[in-house]
């Protein structure tokens, strides 16, 4: 067997509570889930720092971490070694470990050296862990925390097989994500996708209905890819995505919004016809470089603020400042279907933001829906007092409670002893970037707890023996029924589930669903 195998195997069997607890960290204060992140990002490291076990401090010194040598720390725990490494000018101590076992329990030691202390605070994701431990002087690369997570799959595979659970092949062609099926003429959308891991660095050709050059799009590390674009015509519109011998296709709807239509026989919604719309005459742009009178920006404070953007400003006065500025951002994102925030920041008098700002379904931010047992819904997210992504927008309120009503009507009304659907976190009070997610900014995803063959929800992996396929094929099914959620951002990674169409792999869903909805239609 590999020195790689016996790695991941003798890690596999670790229980990594009981080593925490052996070496002095406070592993009462870290959750299962969380341990679990910790033991894949852990080896993830690991491997990046052994090249894969197969360093000359990884055969000589059973040192798979790079730990140097640290008197009186280490003492019982290793002993002092001088070797010559490939990042180090001349020869340096580092630790040499009499095997495997003496690895992982001197790795955790290491951890608990004064510059790591509170680093059970710092477990929730492995980006807020990794973020943690390069802070404190672990690594002095600064693509250290990136390159680690882009091996975390290769970690989580490795770990799996060696249980016996299948994992799936990574992406072998361009894959999409998150596509608009309907857009506005003017309408600001983002395209994502996913492609081969060696296509990182290359760069993706977009045509336009088969003609037009669109932009040429890089993808990134991890082979994840995106763009936004802007249709200025109606019509039944087509995009072709070509890297080398790869190729995408994407339809989309391009529609003239109602209020642009110049049919006097269509009824135009008003502000007293439809419940919710509001007239909002502008004279010029508000927000970041915007023409900004007075009475324009309460206008746009006032109409925010009751759509429950609250920090944009007192509504009464005409100060402009980065709270006006963050909430239209992310009013902008929300319309346009991201899952960042990413937007200009001013409204153009007569343009898209105007006109969502106007609508009757202009999205409100509002916090998450409370626990409803009756109707299939617990909010186990509102329970966790020490978290607050507990908000997003009504859309997504509404969703939930849609989805939890059709699994109750479906499969809990027969089963009334299956688990509930129970949400987690959706974003944080104000929106915008959280540590503990890539995405999750804009109030338009949602993650929801597995639930168990006993009735609960949560702490448990899709392998773990509590787990209950059954009741999360049903989950699924509620989830991608809705008309509103992105068929293609469904993502965990049961590959029962996956080879059934109901969801798809992403990195760290072992352990719960991940669903996102579009924007409805502006009405």
């Amino acid at each position: 067997m590999s020195l790689l195998n016996d790695l991941v195997n003798n890690y596999l069997q670790k229980d990594l509570k009981e080593v925490l607890t052996k070496v002095g960290i406070q592993s009462d204060k870290i959750t299962d889930n969380n341990r679990q992140i910790l033991k894949e990002v852990t080896l993830a490291q690991w491997l990046l720092e052994s090249a894969r076990t197969e360093s000359e401090l990884a055969i000589k010194a059973n040192n798979f971490g790079g730990l140097k040598w640290r008197h009186p720390d280490m003492q019982g725990f290793a002993e002092p070694l001088k070797i010559k490494v490939p990042s180090e000018p001349e020869e340096v101590e580092f630790c040499k470990f009499t095997n495997i076992d003496a690895f992982i329990i001197g790795y955790w030691k290491f951890l608990t050296r004064t510059p790591y202390k509170g680093l059970e605070d710092y477990t929730n994701t492995p980006e807020n862990f990794l973020g943690f431990l390069k802070g404190k002087g672990y690594s002095s690369d600064p693509n250290y925390v990136t390159k680690v997570v882009n091996l975390l799959p290769e970690a989580q595979s490795l770990l799996a097989n060696a249980s016996g659970v299948a994992i799936l092949p990574p992406v072998e062609q361009l894959q999409l994500i998150r596509v608009p099926q309907e857009v506005e003429v003017g309408q600001s959308f983002r395209v994502e996708g996913i492609g081969r891991l060696a296509d990182s660095g290359k760069v993706l050709s977009v045509t336009i209905d088969d003609r037009f050059p669109g932009p040429n799009v890089p993808i990134k590390e991890g082979g994840k890819w995106q763009f936004d674009f802007v249709f200025k015509q109606e019509g039944d519109r087509g995009m072709i995505l070509t890297l080398e011998d790869q190729t995408l296709a994407i339809a989309i709807k391009v529609v003239v919004p109602f209020d642009n239509k110049l049919d006097e026989e269509t009824q135009q919604p008003t502000a007293s016809s439809v419940l919710g719309a509001k007239v909002i005459q502008l004279t010029g742009s508000v927000g970041i470089g915007g023409v900004n009178k007075a009475d324009d920006v309460k206008a746009v404070k006032a109409r925010l603020h009751e759509l429950g953007y609250t920090w944009a400003g007192d509504p009464n006065s005409a100060t402009i400042d980065r709270g006006l500025f963050d909430a239209i951002k992310l009013f902008q994102s929300i319309i346009a279907g991201r899952s960042t925030v990413n937007g200009d920041g001013r409204v153009d008098v007569g343009q898209m933001t105007h006109r969502w700002l106007q609508a009757a379904n202009a999205p409100q931010w509002v916090l998450m829906p409370n626990s409803d047992p009756d109707n299939g819904l617990v909010n186990g997210e509102l329970a966790e007092t020490e978290d607050n992504h507990d908000y997003g927008t009504h859309w997504l309120a509404d969703a939930i409670k849609e989805i939890a009503q059709d699994y109750q009507n479906s499969y809990r009304q027969t089963r009334p002893t299956a688990g509930l659907f129970a949400i987690n976190d959706v974003s944080l009070p104000h929106g915008g970037d959280t540590p503990d997610h890539q995405g999750h900014e804009t109030g338009m995803m949602c993650d929801v707890f597995l639930p168990k063959k006993n009735g609960a929800f949560g702490g448990i992996f899709w392998s773990s023996s509590e787990y209950d396929q059954d009741a999360t094929r049903a989950i699924l099914k509620s989830i991608r029924k809705h008309k509103l959620v992105k068929p293609r951002a469904v993502f965990f990674n049961d590959p029962k589930l996956i080879t059934e169409g109901l969801c798809a792999f992403a990195s760290d869903h072992h352990h719960h669903i991940h669903f996102e909805i579009n924007p409805p239609l502006r009405n």
